[in-house]
């Protein structure tokens, strides 16, 4: 509640201070629309960024086709507390993408889909993958075209633009030789493809940017018709949610019309001190929410339990943009992040921490929980142990006589417990506790880790 407050109190607070010294009508209106229409399109005009970036990078890849991204590829990637992930940026306008999973697996790997909008459109693990399917399709909102012989998993995306991020759980050097076999094992190819066949990028002209950096950086740096401009250019071909519409007929006085170029010319004059006002005032809120969006913070862990279905949620969506669209499906994944001790200390490498979980506490999951050190830098520490977390499918794992389990977070090995321990780096560190296909309790944002506390 106090979150929703604040968010609220603060939007009240810069319209107040900001539209206040707006008296005419047509410009608060204006003001209003261009406030909402940044904040509701952030995630697609930094999606568009991202596949530009992307497909240009070194280490990126083609339209439909994956890049191996480990935490040392120099990608800007956020809480990379998988150690190595593979992305693809998908293009479903023009054929339909057949997906080969992996074959004769016991290791953990998921695949999560997400549409233009940044919504989850749906995540397949092995868990799930009890029938052995060899290969799954992806279609788009207009396919009608027949199935390969044989498939049986059908995914549709209700946008033409989607992207995928392959995820294989990792918590020592042992197991990247064995992620990276898997990750290389799934390919995608083009079924069902339109002759004359012109991705994404052949079929639109991006607007030249004089900004560099993230995707974020970018957008937090570009003027209001270079904003609008990518905005509409991404849904000329990705359906707006049909809950949605009425909102962003809103935006027809800024010369957004879905499904056309943007067209500034339509703006009046007049208006245009609003629109600036509340294009400015809506980057100031999404700089100050974004990097403390939570639904929940307990023992001192911060966790969502919307992600990647945050609907009308707008601010919520944006943010997750922001932070780098590190989303998870909490069916799938429950994430928690600390980076405070018992004292609200933040967590240093001085210090020697740790953790117990009671018996009746261990969370519920039908799979597995892990545990990962990240430094500052937001990537997995990689240590001369070569081990980067722990959890409970460890072999060795130590508990106590009442079934409560300890573990340790500290520099050094503690005396015959190295099975319950994970090294920290020597500076500020933040810890990543995430719970695969949790149970009900997980799942609700009732169960939350237990306080991190320092070993006297």
């Amino acid at each position: 509640m106090f979150r929703i407050f604040s968010l609220v109190f603060f939007f009240l607070l810069i319209t107040f201070s900001s539209s206040s010294q707006i008296t005419n009508k047509n410009e608060l209106e204006a003001y209003k629309s261009a406030y909402n229409a940044y904040v509701w399109g952030f995630p697609l005009v930094t999606l568009a960024l991202s596949v530009d970036e992307f497909t240009q990078s070194p280490s990126g890849a083609k339209f439909n086709n994956f890049a191996i991204l480990e935490s040392n590829s120099g990608e800007k990637l956020l809480n990379n507390e998988n150690i190595m992930c593979s992305k693809a940026y998908l293009d479903l306008n023009q054929s339909a993408l057949l997906f080969t999973l992996p074959v004769s697996t016991l290791k953990y790997y998921s695949l999560t889909f997400t549409d233009a909008f940044s919504n989850t459109i749906e995540v397949f693990s092995s868990l799930k993958n009890l029938n052995k399917e060899k290969s799954i399709l992806l279609v788009g909102p207009e396919w009608k075209g027949s199935l390969p012989k044989g498939l049986k998993k059908v995914i549709k995306s209700p946008t033409n633009l989607a992207w995928v991020e392959g995820q294989v759980s990792i918590l020592d050097k042992m197991d990247k030789t064995d992620a990276r076999k898997i990750l290389e094992s799934i390919k995608i190819s083009e079924y069902d493809k339109k002759e004359n066949f012109k991705n994404w990028k052949d079929r639109h002209v991006f607007p030249k940017l004089k900004t560099s950096g993230s995707s974020t950086e970018q957008a937090l740096l570009m003027d209001w018709k270079s904003y609008f401009t990518l905005l509409s250019l991404m849904l000329k071909e990705n359906a707006i949610p049909e809950n949605q519409k009425k909102y962003v007929a809103d935006f027809e006085d800024l010369g957004i019309f879905p499904g056309k170029d943007f067209e500034d010319a339509k703006v009046s004059n007049k208006k245009q001190k609003g629109i600036k006002q509340g294009f400015a005032d809506a980057i100031e809120l999404l700089k100050l929410e974004a990097p403390r969006q939570e639904d929940y913070n307990k023992n001192g862990w911060s966790y969502n339990v919307g992600e990647g279905k945050w609907g009308t949620k707008y601010t919520k969506n944006a943010a997750s943009a922001y932070n780098g669209f590190n989303q998870t499906a909490p069916e799938e994944i429950m994430k928690y992040k600390t980076q405070i001790d018992i004292n609200k200390d933040k967590l240093t490498g001085t210090q020697k921490y740790k953790m117990t979980i009671k018996k009746a506490s261990l969370p519920q999951t039908k799979a597995f929980w892990t545990i990962n050190v990240l430094q500052s830098n937001k990537q997995v520490f990689e240590n001369a142990k070569g081990k980067y977390g722990i959890g409970n499918k460890n072999k060795g794992l130590k508990y106590n006589k009442d079934g409560s389990l300890t573990l340790y977070f500290q520099a050094e090995v503690p005396k015959g417990l190295e099975t319950n321990w994970v090294p920290i780096p020597s500076e500020n560190f933040e810890l990543i506790f995430k719970v695969f296909s949790p149970g009900e309790m997980v799942v609700s944002g009732e169960w939350a880790p237990p306080v991190v506390e320092i070993v006297k």
